[in-house]
């Protein structure tokens, strides 16, 4: 199945706050906003597509992110298998603008999962883009304390497939020929690691977190630097909420899943940073600590 991540809805109290952030700092625009949500859209976007929900809540958490496929046998296979297996479905769940068809599901941890059907659209030329500015978000990394199962679970219920596990702790999962759309990081809690967003090209890359690094609403934690996994040039940021961003480029890009076989890699400094931290500076105890972040129950009452 193709799938790709579509948006992803982040919870906080400072979600104002950090409004100015994504849209100053991170390059975004602002396509909508009601009381208490703002939607950003990232270089893609057009219209009233959007990338980024900020949701102004008490409580800290993923709201949610959606998935959208162009596949209507994909679409209709996928909600046959959830509702054979009686997952919990969302009743009512809006569909993002463009979508034919979309529904919301739970998985195990409590997440609320968007599926959405669209047409496929046509990209536009890169030379008309803005510089320097996020194309989409291109993955998104989850803390899970049953990493096995809920892998699993993405695997058997909506359609992804593993590429790597990094040692027993990181499960990398691929819908597209992105090196990974969802991962999942072993830890005591449920929360968002972080969430990845694709620069075009190393050029634009460096001038984005150049800008980034000027930051006085978020805060630079870690990079630049190249990870194992993917291969990713990789730079991640702290913004307002306490949630991390991650700006990436030059990574594996996968036509046929048969020229590049699942594979187990070590745990070792290779496997976080090709380059060794001559440029990151090495993961640090604050890095560490936001991307644990605060145990996530999630805005969905499951019961």
């Amino acid at each position: 199945m193709q799938m790709t991540l579509h948006h992803v809805a982040l919870a906080s109290p400072k979600a104002p706050e950090a409004v100015d952030f994504y849209t100053g700092d991170w390059g975004l625009h602002e396509v909508s906003r009601e009381e208490g949500v703002v939607r950003l859209g990232a270089s893609r976007d057009a219209g009233e597509d959007y990338s980024l929900v900020l949701v102004t809540s008490e409580k800290k958490a993923v709201d949610h992110f959606c998935l959208v496929t162009t596949d209507k046998a994909d679409y209709d296979a996928t909600l046959a298998r959830i509702l054979e297996r009686g997952e919990v479905v969302v009743p009512d769940a809006p569909c993002c603008p463009g979508m034919t068809e979309g529904f919301s599901v739970i998985d195990p941890e409590g997440r609320r999962v968007e599926f959405g059907l669209r047409p496929a659209t046509k990209l536009p030329d890169p030379a008309d883009l803005p510089d320097a500015v996020p194309m989409f978000p291109a993955h998104i990394v989850l803390n899970s304390t049953q990493i096995e199962a809920t892998t699993q679970w993405y695997c058997d219920i909506l359609g992804f497939a593993v590429r790597e596990w990094r040692a027993e702790n990181m499960s990398f999962l691929f819908s597209n020929r992105d090196h990974h759309t969802v991962a999942f990081n072993r830890a005591p809690h449920a929360s968002l690691n972080h969430v990845a967003w694709e620069m075009p090209e190393l050029n634009q890359f460096f001038r984005q977190i150049a800008r980034a690094s000027k930051t006085t609403l978020g805060e630079k934690l870690y990079g630049p630097g190249r990870h194992g996994p993917g291969d990713y040039i990789f730079c991640y940021f702290l913004d307002p909420m306490q949630f991390i961003c991650e700006c990436e480029t030059d990574g594996v890009k996968v036509d046929d899943p048969a020229d590049f076989p699942f594979r187990v890699l070590e745990y070792s400094k290779e496997s976080l940073d090709q380059w060794l931290g001559v440029l990151s500076g090495g993961k640090s105890p604050r890095f560490r600590e936001a991307a644990l972040g605060q145990p996530d129950e999630g805005l969905v009452t499951t019961t």
